[in-house]
Protein backbone atom coordinates (compact mmCIF):
# COMPACT_ATOMS: atom_id res chain seq x y z
CA UNK A 1 0.00 0.00 0.00
CA UNK A 2 1.31 3.46 -0.88
CA UNK A 3 3.05 5.33 1.92
CA UNK A 4 0.77 8.31 1.25
CA UNK A 5 -2.25 6.25 2.30
CA UNK A 6 -0.61 4.99 5.50
CA UNK A 7 0.66 8.47 6.36
CA UNK A 8 -2.79 9.93 5.71
CA UNK A 9 -4.41 7.52 8.15
CA UNK A 10 -1.67 8.12 10.72
CA UNK A 11 -2.15 11.89 10.50
CA UNK A 12 -5.90 11.54 11.09
CA UNK A 13 -5.71 8.74 13.68
CA UNK A 14 -6.90 10.83 16.63
CA UNK A 15 -10.06 11.71 14.73
CA UNK A 16 -10.62 8.31 13.12
CA UNK A 17 -10.12 5.99 16.11
CA UNK A 18 -13.25 7.07 18.01
CA UNK A 19 -15.24 7.23 14.77
CA UNK A 20 -14.32 3.67 13.81
CA UNK A 21 -14.78 2.33 17.33
CA UNK A 22 -18.27 3.84 17.51
CA UNK A 23 -19.48 1.44 14.79
CA UNK A 24 -20.49 -2.06 15.81
CA UNK A 25 -18.80 -4.91 13.95
CA UNK A 26 -22.18 -6.59 13.50
CA UNK A 27 -23.43 -3.50 11.67
CA UNK A 28 -20.40 -3.11 9.41
CA UNK A 29 -20.22 -6.82 8.61
CA UNK A 30 -23.98 -7.27 8.41
CA UNK A 31 -24.11 -8.20 4.69
CA UNK A 32 -21.61 -11.04 5.18
CA UNK A 33 -22.18 -12.27 8.73
CA UNK A 34 -23.83 -15.41 7.37
CA UNK A 35 -20.54 -16.32 5.67
CA UNK A 36 -18.51 -16.36 8.88
CA UNK A 37 -17.95 -19.96 10.03
CA UNK A 38 -19.88 -20.85 13.16
CA UNK A 39 -17.21 -23.22 14.44
CA UNK A 40 -13.94 -21.76 15.75
CA UNK A 41 -11.49 -21.25 12.88
CA UNK A 42 -8.46 -19.25 11.80
CA UNK A 43 -9.34 -15.69 10.77
CA UNK A 44 -7.12 -13.15 9.01
CA UNK A 45 -8.24 -9.51 9.15
CA UNK A 46 -6.19 -7.51 6.64
CA UNK A 47 -6.22 -3.78 7.28
CA UNK A 48 -7.89 -4.22 10.64
CA UNK A 49 -7.77 -0.51 11.48
CA UNK A 50 -8.65 -0.06 15.14
CA UNK A 51 -9.32 -3.78 15.56
CA UNK A 52 -13.09 -3.61 15.97
CA UNK A 53 -13.83 -6.48 13.61
CA UNK A 54 -10.87 -8.57 14.77
CA UNK A 55 -12.01 -8.31 18.37
CA UNK A 56 -15.52 -9.37 17.36
CA UNK A 57 -14.16 -12.47 15.60
CA UNK A 58 -12.13 -13.33 18.70
CA UNK A 59 -15.21 -12.94 20.88
CA UNK A 60 -16.92 -15.58 18.72
CA UNK A 61 -14.11 -18.02 19.54
CA UNK A 62 -12.00 -17.67 16.41
CA UNK A 63 -8.19 -17.46 16.40
CA UNK A 64 -7.41 -14.12 14.81
CA UNK A 65 -4.42 -12.54 13.12
CA UNK A 66 -4.98 -8.84 12.44
CA UNK A 67 -2.70 -6.92 10.06
CA UNK A 68 -2.42 -3.14 10.23
CA UNK A 69 0.38 -0.86 8.98
CA UNK A 70 -0.73 2.26 10.91
CA UNK A 71 1.04 2.18 14.26
CA UNK A 72 -1.49 4.37 16.08
CA UNK A 73 -4.29 2.01 15.07
CA UNK A 74 -2.40 -1.08 16.23
CA UNK A 75 -1.54 0.53 19.57
CA UNK A 76 -5.15 1.58 20.11
CA UNK A 77 -6.38 -1.92 19.23
CA UNK A 78 -3.94 -3.64 21.58
CA UNK A 79 -4.82 -1.28 24.43
CA UNK A 80 -8.57 -1.59 23.91
CA UNK A 81 -8.82 -5.32 23.22
CA UNK A 82 -5.61 -6.82 24.62
CA UNK A 83 -3.14 -9.20 23.08
CA UNK A 84 -4.40 -12.51 24.41
CA UNK A 85 -6.97 -13.36 21.76
CA UNK A 86 -5.73 -11.45 18.70
CA UNK A 87 -2.27 -11.33 17.17
CA UNK A 88 -1.68 -7.72 16.07
CA UNK A 89 0.77 -7.64 13.16
CA UNK A 90 2.51 -4.77 11.36
CA UNK A 91 1.93 -5.75 7.74
CA UNK A 92 0.37 -4.41 4.57
CA UNK A 93 -0.70 -5.31 1.07
CA UNK A 94 0.21 -5.96 -1.65
CA UNK A 95 2.67 -8.62 -0.47
CA UNK A 96 1.76 -9.35 3.19
CA UNK A 97 5.28 -10.67 3.73
CA UNK A 98 5.11 -10.63 7.54
CA UNK A 99 1.87 -12.58 7.49
CA UNK A 100 3.23 -15.14 5.05
CA UNK A 101 6.27 -15.61 7.28
CA UNK A 102 3.98 -17.05 9.97
CA UNK A 103 3.49 -20.11 7.74
CA UNK A 104 -0.27 -20.33 8.30
CA UNK A 105 -3.33 -20.41 6.11
CA UNK A 106 -6.74 -19.08 7.11
CA UNK A 107 -10.31 -20.28 6.92
CA UNK A 108 -11.79 -16.79 6.73
CA UNK A 109 -9.93 -13.80 5.27
CA UNK A 110 -11.45 -10.32 5.60
CA UNK A 111 -10.43 -7.30 3.55
CA UNK A 112 -12.79 -4.51 4.64
CA UNK A 113 -12.44 -1.00 3.17
CA UNK A 114 -8.90 -1.60 1.91
CA UNK A 115 -8.97 -2.51 -1.79
CA UNK A 116 -9.63 1.08 -2.92
CA UNK A 117 -6.28 2.17 -1.49
CA UNK A 118 -4.31 -0.14 -3.79
CA UNK A 119 -3.05 1.20 -7.08
CA UNK A 120 -4.00 -0.79 -10.16
CA UNK A 121 -0.51 -2.25 -10.58
CA UNK A 122 -0.53 -3.59 -7.02
CA UNK A 123 -3.91 -5.31 -7.20
CA UNK A 124 -2.83 -8.53 -8.98
CA UNK A 125 0.03 -8.91 -6.47
CA UNK A 126 -2.38 -8.35 -3.59
CA UNK A 127 -4.94 -10.84 -4.90
CA UNK A 128 -2.21 -13.47 -5.30
CA UNK A 129 -1.06 -12.89 -1.72
CA UNK A 130 -4.60 -13.21 -0.37
CA UNK A 131 -5.21 -16.42 -2.34
CA UNK A 132 -1.95 -17.89 -1.03
CA UNK A 133 -3.09 -17.30 2.55
CA UNK A 134 -6.43 -19.08 2.16
CA UNK A 135 -6.93 -22.60 3.48
CA UNK A 136 -8.23 -25.13 0.88
CA UNK A 137 -11.86 -24.54 1.90
CA UNK A 138 -11.25 -20.96 2.95
CA UNK A 139 -13.37 -17.89 2.25
CA UNK A 140 -12.12 -14.47 1.19
CA UNK A 141 -14.56 -11.61 1.86
CA UNK A 142 -13.79 -8.11 0.65
CA UNK A 143 -15.63 -4.81 0.44
CA UNK A 144 -15.10 -2.65 -2.63
CA UNK A 145 -15.65 1.09 -2.31
CA UNK A 146 -17.49 3.11 -4.93
CA UNK A 147 -17.26 6.85 -4.52
CA UNK A 148 -14.87 9.60 -3.42
CA UNK A 149 -12.17 9.25 -0.82
CA UNK A 150 -11.20 11.48 2.06
CA UNK A 151 -8.56 14.19 1.58
CA UNK A 152 -5.11 12.89 2.40
CA UNK A 153 -6.04 9.22 1.99
CA UNK A 154 -5.83 8.43 -1.74
CA UNK A 155 -8.53 6.24 -3.27
CA UNK A 156 -8.00 4.64 -6.67
CA UNK A 157 -10.99 3.86 -8.89
CA UNK A 158 -12.07 0.26 -9.24
CA UNK A 159 -15.11 -1.74 -10.27
CA UNK A 160 -16.74 -5.05 -9.44
CA UNK A 161 -15.80 -6.35 -12.88
CA UNK A 162 -12.14 -5.50 -12.34
CA UNK A 163 -12.12 -7.24 -8.96
CA UNK A 164 -13.81 -10.36 -10.36
CA UNK A 165 -11.41 -10.52 -13.31
CA UNK A 166 -8.37 -10.17 -11.04
CA UNK A 167 -9.73 -12.82 -8.69
CA UNK A 168 -10.37 -15.32 -11.50
CA UNK A 169 -6.84 -14.80 -12.77
CA UNK A 170 -5.55 -15.93 -9.37
CA UNK A 171 -7.65 -19.02 -8.93
CA UNK A 172 -10.59 -17.55 -7.02
CA UNK A 173 -14.28 -18.07 -7.76
CA UNK A 174 -17.03 -15.68 -6.69
CA UNK A 175 -19.52 -17.20 -4.26
CA UNK A 176 -21.46 -14.13 -3.08
CA UNK A 177 -22.06 -10.45 -3.90
CA UNK A 178 -24.18 -7.74 -2.28
CA UNK A 179 -24.39 -3.97 -2.69
CA UNK A 180 -24.93 -1.67 0.28
CA UNK A 181 -24.92 1.93 1.40
CA UNK A 182 -22.25 3.15 3.81
CA UNK A 183 -22.89 2.76 7.51
CA UNK A 184 -20.54 5.61 8.43
CA UNK A 185 -22.23 9.02 8.43
CA UNK A 186 -19.47 10.85 6.53
CA UNK A 187 -19.27 8.27 3.73
CA UNK A 188 -23.05 8.04 3.51
CA UNK A 189 -23.29 11.81 3.12
CA UNK A 190 -20.66 11.66 0.37
CA UNK A 191 -22.66 9.06 -1.55
CA UNK A 192 -20.17 6.25 -1.03
CA UNK A 193 -21.54 2.74 -1.63
CA UNK A 194 -19.95 -0.69 -1.24
CA UNK A 195 -19.88 -4.06 -2.93
CA UNK A 196 -19.34 -7.04 -0.66
CA UNK A 197 -17.83 -9.94 -2.59
CA UNK A 198 -16.88 -13.40 -1.33
CA UNK A 199 -14.56 -15.89 -3.02
CA UNK A 200 -13.46 -19.46 -2.61
CA UNK A 201 -10.55 -21.24 -4.22
CA UNK A 202 -11.59 -22.49 -7.64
Amino acid sequence: MANAVIEGYAAAANELIPRYDALAAETVLGPVLHLVPAAPCRVLDVGTGTGRNAAWFAAQGHRVTACEPVGAFRLSAAERYGTGTVGWLDDTLPTLEATKSLGETYDFVLLSAVWQHLEAADRPVAMAALADLMAPQGILVMSVRHGPGAPGRPVYPTSDDEVLKTARAHGLAQTFMAHTESVGAANKAAGVTWSWIAFGLA
